[in-house]
């Protein structure tokens, strides 16, 4: 997705200030054209991982774990988007997305606990696509799930009594977690669609 914009940026600058198109519909008719394998991709991957790991049994629980999956494609996407729009060199976006993304991974609640992360670092904590994925495939897969000896908290088998959503802040549910990827990814097109607009403006 970074390698979308910087190769075609001087050919829809031209375009756009010639008034051949808008901003819109060219922005619009990439993102529709590249919608069945936004929608194909994570949910192929997800039914093969899901069945092969055993995960929370129950059709439910699988079509919440594929609409996670493409929640977090699609948002990672918005994001690989804003990247791609802010830089013409491509080789220079390529090399600068690791700097980029790894702060909203590090702090996603995976590698560090988020009781850990101090106030000043929160911001990246907030915004992170990770994040708000993680805990919706945690909630997704412990929450009711008898096949877990150590949901409850008590020592079964040598389990120590780990309780994986334990490190989940309270009133972050599936659906809070499922609606802040949603308005994350809604928010990411939206901005990529501004950049673009205002690159198409400042363009001479």
């Amino acid at each position: 997705m970074i390698l979308i914009f910087p190769d075609e940026r001087p050919v829809f600058l031209r375009e756009v200030n010639n008034n051949m198109y808008n901003v819109g519909p060219y922005f619009w008719a990439k993102i529709i054209s590249e919608l069945p394998f936004a929608l194909l991709t994570p949910s192929i991957f997800g039914a093969i991982v899901y069945f092969t790991v055993a995960l929370n049994p129950g059709i439910d629980r699988f079509l919440l774990f594929l609409a996670t999956l493409i929640l977090i494609y699609n948002a990672s996407s918005g994001y690989s988007l804003i990247i791609s729009a802010s830089f013409s060199d491509k080789q220079l976006a390529v090399t600068l997305t690791p700097v980029l993304i790894i702060p909203f991974m590090l702090f996603a609640g995976f590698f560090v606990s988020a009781s850990s992360i101090p106030w000043f670092l929160k911001e990246f904590e907030y915004l992170s696509i990770f994040k708000y994925g993680y805990q919706a495939l945690l909630l997704n897969q412990f929450t009711d799930n008898s096949n877990f000896p150590c949901s409850d908290g008590i020592d079964y088998n040598g389990c120590n009594g780990t309780n994986p959503l334990s490190q989940i802040s309270e009133g972050e549910t599936l659906i809070f977690n499922l609606a802040c990827l949603a308005g994350l990814y809604f928010v990411c097109y939206m901005f990529s669609w501004l950049l673009l607009w205002k690159l198409s403006k400042s363009y001479d």
